[in-house]
């Protein structure tokens, strides 16, 4: 069975600006009516800062049938680790849901060279295997900290060996204006979908890159 993402970009205008907040709707195909009901698995990588800022707003707009939520993020990064379990703590159907937090190495550090973080990358993939595997996610959405690399790479290698359906989501961070990221150029090239929030961006990779507003103020 295959199952279709849609995207759709909606737009509300606040006293305060604009905000446009990115609604991830997952429907199956079309079944017997006796076996509607469907339970999506997430798996979603964190990073500090603006990064799990911006995560919890796209989380907050994401479909209710993601019962199954699987979280990674880098093992020095207690503050993302408060914010996503304020976030599930608030939700009115947590007692329906599966959570997981996992830790893994950071793949790079800010300011880190290229060629070590080669191994650091290679590292960190390693301690991604377990958590992928068990988290097998219908959906992967990410937002540009380095640690989402090797667990892209993981879900795409799962998904062509069918292991798991899938679906790649990449959103940029609101930083990056003109140029995409290390891990938005990397992840161009296999993600189902790259998400900008700046449409001078969007125009320089017409083909892959789509302009979906800022997400937060």
């Amino acid at each position: 069975a295959f199952f279709f993402f849609n995207d759709e970009a909606v737009v509300s205008t606040q006293s305060t600006g604009l905000y446009v907040l990115l609604q991830i709707h997952l429907t199956p195909p079309p079944k017997p009516q006796s076996d509607c009901s469907f339970a999506g698995r997430l798996l979603a990588v964190a990073g500090s800062g603006g990064h799990t800022a911006e995560l919890l707003q796209l989380l907050s707009s994401l479909s209710t049938n993601f019962t199954a939520r699987h979280y990674i993020l880098a093992e020095t990064d207690f503050m993302s680790q408060n914010k996503l379990e304020k976030f599930e703590a608030s939700r009115s159907d947590r007692k329906d849901n599966i959570v997981t937090i996992s830790r893994i190495p950071r793949a790079r550090e800010v300011g880190q060279s290229y060629l070590t973080s080669i191994v650091t990358t290679l590292y960190s993939q390693l301690w991604c295997v377990p958590c992928v595997l068990g988290a097998r996610p219908d959906l992967l959405l990410v937002n540009g900290p380095g640690t989402c690399i090797p667990v892209c790479a993981l879900v795409f290698l799962m998904r062509l060996l069918g292991l798991c359906r899938g679906k790649i989501i990449y959103v940029e961070s609101i930083c990056r204006v003109k140029t995409l990221s290390l891990s938005g150029k990397i992840l161009l090239l296999f993600a189902d979908h790259v998400l900008v929030q700046w449409s001078q961006l969007a125009l320089r990779h017409p083909r892959r890159a789509l302009y979906i507003g800022r997400l937060v103020s």
